[in-house]
């Protein structure tokens, strides 16, 4: 909510190179048409208002979070609409106006990543640190389908750090070390924080190095953190994490012709999760990427090929085990292999002054595998057979869109779209750790939750969706617009949803991305979700839009098929024992967003205000209210602005208020959460090529909970079971932070 410039963090010892250093522009290659101003275009402008994002977090205000997390997620936690499930320390769950997780299409640099692990501990945006990323596009409603297919929800883009070109001719730079060779560029930047809660730090860099036509990026960043304690000092167990992240980009360009391959590894030794039963105690994976950007005299055209591979391993970290980290032979080793490889092509059509197409085909394939090993002593419970709970399963879509804007007046444009996504899914047979697991639910031999009824069905499924975006864009003058849309979204069950297979109590505990500790079995004839969305959006400001503005976007959607689930019985290891179902709902709620200058250029600077708010309700239409629905909220934030000492300090005090959340989901046994309001003060300071970082959050150590928290299933474990059930997930406490930035 800040407006504070760009940071990423140093030591000390980094200051003789500030002396060097030479401030580099920003520098955006091949972007995007992404819209026009608010103010009436002309009736021959570009047609490009409608295909761009509700929301765009650049770099500069991603910098503003960099101090106070390492968690992707977070940085959209300032988009009307936009919410989080808790999870592990950088792996939270997106939520889009009540819509979770796989809901919602999530890209990665054109790379669409899927969860490869039962309880999502690796969504996409945790393969990602904040500070290598460029921008991130959100569209919260009437998603065009140019932006993705198989999901009801929005769409959260992310773009990495672009390349940065020589100009012709550019002068030996020279460093405090070395000179480089004439025509090359070299720049970079290197980071450091400290969080007091958890006593967390990390470090983070990139650097540059290019000529006019090449251009090597590396992009790291390591972050670590120990348990964080909740308001009141009471530590949170299974909330600790180390990970670490690195990329490497080589691009070429000539002209309006851009290539670049990109390589990016991701290395977590260990994330706790408080609310799942499991722990992650080892995530590697590695992505190759290569691309094609190209410009011509009818418009532009884009495509990129991608491989990702992910080795997940599952069990349990200390605060879970007795006070030491399980074994490969102990706790309950579980493990999944999973894979993510496919293309897409896209072409931009200039049909003329007032209308553009877009057309494109993609392909994203998926594979995995899970399997448990035995443990030995536990027989037949976990003993003496590998359990099978996904074997060789598979999950292809194949896409086909064609998207059509037209500019009618100098007030009126409209956007059209059309997309089918096929998706094609299967999987082998399966087998538990012993004979026990032959027998399904209630004992029965053979029955329904065992791996001979399973092996038994037929696997394979295809699924034929469409999506339909229709929207309108009024703008009658320099001071309001207003959007009109609808969507016809539909989206196929997931790997999990379909061939999770056990019902034994503690397999299916296994199974689960909710963080309410029951578990979930797939069910084989599930069929898509199918969306519909009505949505109107105003938008007000003064003429120059820079001293005030506000927007509203009130919504409903209405989905038939909705996965939700059936209550097959209680679980014998806590909460109850679900089955994944289709049943029809509806969501409905609103976003609320702006912010005015209130005092501009006084003698302690510009003061502004800004702010966030919204509501999200959702029930089935049989009468049981969703899972994880965010109540009312709102967030403010004063700021300050003033130039001092050759610098610029810019600082923040903010407000978050929630609202209690008593509207639950009853079959999942979801916790209510108390209201609450918690206080957060920031600062930074920027001088030529440094930058210093200074705040603290949750200034009264308030202790609270967040409504999408989950349970404290660490607490219960650590408890020896004896907590009551579902008690709510602590969030943080006070936590002072401060980091420092070089630029080189």
């Amino acid at each position: 909510m800040t407006r504070l410039p760009t940071l990423l963090l140093a030591g000390v010892s980094l200051l003789p190179v500030a002396a060097h250093a030479q401030v580099l522009p920003d520098v955006n290659v091949a972007s995007d048409r992404l819209g026009a101003p608010l103010a009436a275009p002309s009736a021959a402008a570009p047609p490009a208002a409608l295909s761009r994002p509700a929301a765009l977090v650049t770099s500069r205000e991603i910098a503003n979070f960099t101090p106070r997390t390492n968690d992707t997620a977070e940085i959209l936690s300032n988009i009307a609409g936009v919410s989080v499930y808790q999870a592990g320390g950088v792996s939270s769950l997106p939520v889009i106006h009540g819509l979770n997780d796989d809901r919602n299409t999530v890209v990665l640099g054109g790379v669409p990543i899927s969860s490869a692990c039962a309880n999502h501990m690796n969504p996409p945006l945790s393969y990602v640190d904040p500070s290598a990323i460029g921008q991130v596009e959100v569209f919260t409603v009437n998603t065009p389908v140019s932006k993705g297919g198989d999901a009801i929800g929005g769409a959260i883009l992310v773009t990495p750090r672009p390349p940065v070109f020589a100009t012709a001719g550019a002068p030996t730079l020279k460093g405090p070390a070395a000179e480089f060779a004439p025509g090359l560029l070299v720049s970079g930047s290197i980071s450091g924080s400290y969080r007091s809660n958890g006593d967390a730090f990390g470090v983070a860099g990139h650097i540059d190095m290019a000529t006019e036509h090449f251009a090597l990026q590396y992009d790291g960043a390591w972050s670590k953190s120990n348990n964080y304690t909740a308001g009141g000092g009471a530590t949170v167990p299974s909330t600790l994490y180390d990970a670490n992240t690195h990329a490497a980009t080589l691009s070429y360009r000539n002209d309006d012709q851009l290539i670049s391959f990109r390589y990016s590894h991701q290395a977590i030794p260990y994330q706790g999760f408080p609310n799942q039963w499991m722990d992650m105690m080892g995530n590697n994976a590695n992505t190759f990427d290569l691309s094609w950007k190209g410009g011509f005299g009818w418009g532009r055209m884009e495509a990129n090929a991608y491989y990702h591979i992910t080795q997940h391993y599952m069990n349990n970290l200390a605060d879970k085990n007795g006070g030491v980290n399980a074994s490969p032979t102990t706790g309950m080793p579980m493990y999944v292999n999973g894979q993510d490889f496919g293309y897409k092509v896209k072409a931009e059509i200039d049909l003329g002054p007032t209308d553009l197409a877009r057309v494109g085909n993609e392909l994203h394939m998926q594979r995995m595998n899970e399997w448990w090993p035995p443990v030995p002593g536990t027989a037949p419970m976990m003993c003496c057979q590998t359990f099978v709970n996904l074997n060789n399963a598979q999950r292809n879509v194949l896409s086909t869109y064609a998207e059509w804007e037209r500019r009618w007046t100098g007030q009126w444009s409209t956007l059209l779209g059309l997309r089918n996504d096929t998706v094609w899914t299967n999987t082998g047979d399966v087998q538990g750790y012993s004979m026990m697991y032959l027998r399904g639910l209630g004992g029965i031999p053979g029955g329904f939750g065992s791996s001979t009824y399973f092996n038994a069905q037929e696997h394979a499924k295809t699924f034929v969706n469409f999506d339909v975006t229709a929207l309108a864009r009024y703008v009658p003058s320099a001071t309001s617009g207003y959007e009109f849309g609808y969507t016809l979204k539909q989206r196929a069950p997931s790997i999990y949803e379909l061939y999770a297979w056990s019902t034994n109590s503690m397999a299916a505990a296994m199974i689960g991305w909710f963080g309410d500790g029951n578990g979930y079995v797939g069910n084989l004839n599930l069929k898509p979700e199918t969306a519909h969305t009505l949505s109107v959006t105003g938008q007000w400001s003064d003429p120059t839009q820079k001293v005030w503005s506000a927007k509203l976007t009130p919504y409903y959607t209405y989905v038939q098929n909705f996965i939700d689930v059936n209550n097959l019985g209680p679980s014998m290891m806590g909460g109850n024992l679900l089955q994944f179902a289709n049943h029809d709902a509806q969501l409905a709620g609103f976003d609320l967003s702006g912010r005015a200058l209130l005092l501009p250029e006084t003698a302690i600077g510009d003061i502004s205000v800004s702010g966030v708010a919204g509501y999200v309700y959702g029930q089935r239409t049989d009468g049981y209210y969703l899972y994880h629905m965010m109540p009312i909220y709102g967030k403010v934030a004063l700021e300050d602005a003033v130039a001092i000492g050759g610098g610029r300090l810019t600082g923040a005090f903010e407000l978050r208020a929630v609202a209690a959340k008593t509207e639950v989901e009853t079959l999942r046994l979801e916790p209510s959460t108390p209201g609450f309001a918690v206080m957060n003060l920031r600062a930074a300071y920027e001088w030529q090529n440094l930058r210093f970082d200074l705040g603290v959050e949750n200034l009264a150590d308030k202790l609270y909970y967040e409504p999408l928290g989950g349970i404290a299933l660490s607490n219960y474990i650590q408890s020896n079971y004896t907590q009551p059930w579902g008690q709510p997930l602590a969030a943080k406490g006070r936590s002072v932070f401060g980091a420092m930035t070089v630029k080189f």
